[in-house]
């Protein structure tokens, strides 16, 4: 059994709330239990925050789109959005040890959407549009 929903929001930092309820509500609709809902969550939060924050450099003029879908295996959600795009596997996790000695701030967004998640793709379908894939199987 499959099942979708869709959302697409401007690209302000006010709409992760709505963002937030959205995905929460899609997981638990798909009967994932809360603590994995917590973590896709905070994973898709990160996500969009760098799109954002670093894509559309808080312009609040911009779209993105975000969609889930469930099957029996696993629940994906698809982020999908235009500009600079980005791959989040390219991107190393820092030390820990070291990061805590020089009492870094931020920085472990995509650290956290790996631990949380099984797999990310990253898609650039054309010039200026870009799909991030977020996998949690269930």
């Amino acid at each position: 059994m499959k099942r979708e929903n869709k959302i697409t929001v401007l690209s302000s930092t006010k709409n992760l709330h709505s963002i937030r309820k959205f995905i929460e509500r899609s997981a638990l609709n798909s009967g994932i239990k809360k603590e994995k809902v917590d973590q896709i969550v905070l994973a898709v939060d990160e996500a969009c925050t760098n799109i954002i924050k670093y894509t559309y450099n808080y312009e609040e003029s911009h779209r993105i789109s975000i969609k889930t879908l469930t099957n029996n295996k696993e629940f994906i959600v698809e982020i999908i959005y235009r500009g600079k795009g980005f791959d989040p596997n390219k991107v190393k996790s820092p030390n820990m040890k070291e990061y805590l000695k020089k009492f870094k701030v931020g920085g472990l967004g995509i650290p956290l959407m790996k631990k949380f998640l099984n797999k990310i793709e990253y898609h650039h379908i054309r010039p200026n549009l870009n799909k991030l894939i977020l996998i949690k199987q269930l």
